[in-house]
Formats: C-alpha cells, sequence, structure tokens
C-alpha cells in the first residue's frame, strides 16, 4: 500500500507542530529528545533554527541527563544541520562511527541542500577576504556593486559529495545531479540564486546573513521560526536563510 505525500499545508502544519513540542515542553527525557530531533532533522520544511533548539532549558536538562558519548553525538549531528555540510559529515562517521547519528536517506538529502548555503556563506567569507580563486564575485555582482557570488559547479559538487574524491567534475555524469539540488534549494526558499550553465556555476543573487554561534538567540529565533512556519504558504519570499538560527 503506498502513502500518498503531504501537501504543502499538511507539511508545514505538521512542522509548526513539531517546533510547537519544543517550544512549549518544559521538561523532555534523552528518549523523547531524540525522537523529536529525529523528526526535526528529517522535516522537509525545516531548514533552520537548530543551534536554537539545543539552548532551550528543557533540552538542556534532557542533555544533562545523557551519557557524554551519546551527548555529544547528539550535539554534533545537531550542528552539522546548522553549520555543516555533508563532506564533514561522511569525514567524521569514517574517523568515528559513532561521532555522529547515521543519518537517514531524507536527512541526507536535507543536510546536502542545506551543505549548499554552507559552501555559499563560507564562500562569502573567502571571497571577502580574497583567499579563495575558487569563489568569486560574479561579472553580475561586480558591475551592479552588490554581494551575489558565482560558485563553481566543479567545486560545490565536491562539497556535495556528488563527485567522489579525486574523480574531476564532467557534465554528462555530474551535473544533472548537482543542478536538481540547487534547483530544489531554491523551490524551498534556503537560498537564491540562478544556475549558470554557460559558466557551469551558481550564481548566489543574495548576501549570505552571517551569524555567530555564540550570539544565537533561542527564544527570539524559535518564535520567528514558528511565524515563518505558520506563514511558509504566503510568502514568495527568495532571500537566504542561513541554516542554523533563522534570520
Amino acid at each position: 500500500m503506498t502513502t500518498a505525500p503531504l501537501s504543502s499545508s499538511s507539511s508545514t502544519a505538521a512542522g509548526s507542530l513539531l517546533i510547537e513540542e519544543f517550544y512549549s515542553s518544559k521538561s523532555l527525557s534523552p528518549a523523547l529528545l531524540h525522537s523529536l530531533l529525529q523528526r526535526l532533522l528529517s522535516h522537509p520544511r525545516i531548514h533552520n533554527g537548530f543551534i536554537d533548539i539545543l539552548q532551550l532549558p528543557s533540552v538542556q536538562s534532557a542533555l544533562e541527563n545523557m551519557d557524554e558519548a551519546k551527548r555529544d553525538s547528539l550535539i554534533a549531528t545537531v550542528k552539522l544541520f546548522a553549520f555543516g555540510t555533508i563532506q564533514e559529515y561522511l569525514e567524521l562517521k569514517e574517523k568515528n562511527g559513532d561521532a555522529v547519528w547515521t543519518l537517514t536517506d531524507a536527512q541526507l538529502d536535507k543536510l546536502r541542500m542545506l551543505s549548499v548555503v554552507s559552501v555559499a556563506r563560507r564562500g562569502q567569507i573567502k571571497s571577502s577576504e580574497k583567499t579563495d580563486v575558487d569563489m568569486i564575485p560574479s561579472d553580475h555582482a561586480a558591475a551592479n556593486n552588490n554581494a551575489s557570488l558565482s560558485i563553481p559547479y566543479a567545486h560545490l559538487a565536491a562539497e556535495l559529495q556528488i563527485t567522489p574524491v579525486g574523480t574531476p567534475f564532467n557534465d554528462k555524469d555530474h551535473m544533472r545531479q548537482l543542478e536538481d539540488v540547487l534547483i530544489q534549494c531554491v523551490y524551498s526558499n534556503i537560498i537564491a540564486g540562478k544556475l549558470d550553465q554557460a559558466s557551469k556555476a551558481f550564481v548566489v543573487e543574495s548576501h549570505v546573513a552571517l551569524q555567530d554561534q555564540q550570539q544565537l538567540s533561542s527564544s527570539s529565533s524559535l518564535a520567528r521560526m514558528k511565524q515563518k512556519e505558520d506563514g511558509a504558504n504566503k510568502s514568495t519570499t527568495t532571500s537566504i536563510t542561513v541554516h542554523g538560527s533563522l534570520l
């Protein structure tokens, strides 16, 4: 028997209810926290606020009641979705399989999308410091004096683990898969950009807003995250959202 996929409105409502479980809970057992986080990291419409969740008093209390290894693994996994990439996930699993959770296919797909934002954010930092020859301001950006950034397909494909280590990017084997991920990112409103097939690059059209991990505000960010979930179907915004804290 095949289960019909959730509609956009149903998915949004489910996401709002899930956020509310974290937001309203006064206490959480370690087992319940694990279950809620698994659902959070799998949800197709929640792309930010992960670090804010860790800062909630109920979550902090549950973490204190976990053994160190399980606590460290949980935190490392959540941080991957907040600031990391799928490449970092695979590296951690290779070094120590218990360092992070083993992700489901849905979670891997989501992390791959969020990795695009991490790459763009890091690229803008390096571009501003003029230390990264791979990521450069696009011609369009230079002409209009804005903050657009052109990220080569080859670089993105490597970071997203679309091209195996040591394998050069080629159009036949890798372009379609990479562009499918990028299109999904844009339609999910986690990044604003366009595909430049002529230059084989993804042009990030908006500034990736940066926020230091120590400056995150859990209460305000969670409230904004809930507001976004409640109004997701009404919004047509395509500006970049940094996964880690809702802006």
